[in-house]
């Protein structure tokens, strides 16, 4: 399984140029949309671009199941931003995308997970509750994460996001 994660993608996706140049993205920006600040997704934007990316933006929590696997389907590489990672997993686990993720990741598709993006990959996501509040509208009985990885991302240790 291909993953990258981290805490702020624009500042270190260079790493990786040669997995992004003329690749096809897909740009999945759904955590973001309940954060105030979300400098970063204009920052990854910007990046993608830089490197020749060619970026399909689509938002899990709006688009038709059909659009999601199409655009997943068909991009090279698939992209997750920062932002509220509660909102994050139950959108994934509401559409059925995380399962979806999980067989196009079996392909051999590289995923960025960027600092939300990147939590939603442990075994469970409950331990990052004092950084991210559950949306009120949280429809989750658990709190597990896509268990992609066995250990535990710490974004932003010791910084502001």
């Amino acid at each position: 399984m291909k993953l990258f994660l981290c805490s702020h993608f624009s500042s270190v996706g260079s790493l990786i140029k040669e997995e992004i140049e003329n690749k096809k993205v897909a740009f999945i920006p759904t955590a973001s949309l309940r954060e105030g600040y979300t400098g970063y997704v204009g920052s990854a934007r910007k990046l993608f671009k830089k490197l020749g990316a060619i970026v399909t933006e689509i938002d899990i929590s709006t688009e038709a199941y059909s659009t999601v696997q199409s655009v997943f389907g068909d991009a090279d590489v698939i992209y997750f931003t920062g932002g509220n990672s509660f909102f994050l997993i139950d959108q994934l686990r509401k559409t059925g995308t995380d399962e979806l993720l999980k067989k196009e990741l079996a392909k051999g598709k590289l995923m960025i997970g960027e600092s939300a993006g990147a939590i939603i990959c442990a075994p469970s996501i409950q331990y990052i509750e004092q950084m991210d509040e559950k949306p009120e509208d949280y429809s989750q009985e658990d709190d597990a994460g896509l268990d992609l990885i066995d250990f535990y991302v710490l974004p932003h240790y010791l910084t502001a996001p």
